[in-house]
């Protein structure tokens, strides 16, 4: 099995059918964080959470396997390449395709819809402290 293959079949799934954004962020660490946020919450199935690395760097919290996740799903067309300033990467999987990588990796759509909720809630809030920490250094 080829774990961050699966892994990022998964992410794309859950977020196709957890959220209504075509935009998955991934500018400042935003996925990162929300992804360890997400899976601190329960998200995800343990084979996930036992393949989700974190450290702390002198760029902040970074998903060792992130960068070969979103390869994975970019090579395999479940997303685009990155916009030009690496913000966002888009959806290029309807939630008919969703269900069908679900099926193949034995997971519910339920789960998958609650896991992309929490996912994208979860990136909201990280969003939200990134803007609060820039305005109060702006205030500076």
């Amino acid at each position: 099995m080829n774990r961050p293959h699966e892994i990022a079949q998964l992410l794309v799934a859950c977020w196709a059918l957890g959220t209504r954004e075509s935009k998955i962020p991934t500018s400042h660490g935003l996925l990162d964080k929300a992804l360890e946020r997400a899976r601190d919450q329960g998200a995800f199935p343990p084979w996930v959470r036992d393949n989700l690395h974190f450290v702390h760097s002198r760029i902040g919290l970074q998903c060792v396997e992130l960068p070969l996740i979103l390869d994975w799903a970019q090579s395999a067309e479940l997303t685009s390449v990155p916009n030009p300033s690496y913000s966002y990467t888009e959806l290029r999987v309807s939630s008919d395709v969703a269900r069908i990588l679900l099926k193949r990796l034995g997971i519910s759509e339920s789960d998958a819809t609650a896991w992309g909720k929490m996912l994208k809630d979860s990136a909201d809030e990280v969003k939200a402290d990134v803007d609060a920490q820039a305005l109060a250094l702006a205030a500076v």
